[in-house]
């Protein structure tokens, strides 16, 4: 390993390396994981097009994806 971080270190200028050196890897379980809350956040954002398509103009309020998940404002 120490071998393998040495070459890096000396070849990290060589487009090659520094295309490997910028991947970040993630193990299977994290990607799965993030993958799922994305299909779960786009079928949420999904719902809430088709609820504010399908209801009365106005009676759904849209709300800004920044301000939803704020829990408390400091004063």
């Amino acid at each position: 390993m120490n071998y393998n971080q040495k070459l890096k270190e000396k070849f990290q200028f060589h487009p090659q390396i520094r295309r490997i050196a910028q991947h970040r890897h993630l193990p299977k379980s994290i990607y799965c994981q993030i993958k799922e809350q994305r299909i779960m956040r786009e079928a949420r954002r999904q719902k809430e097009l088709n609820r504010r398509k399908h209801s009365k103009p106005g009676s759904v309020p849209f709300v800004p994806e920044r301000k939803k998940h704020i829990v408390a404002v400091v004063k």
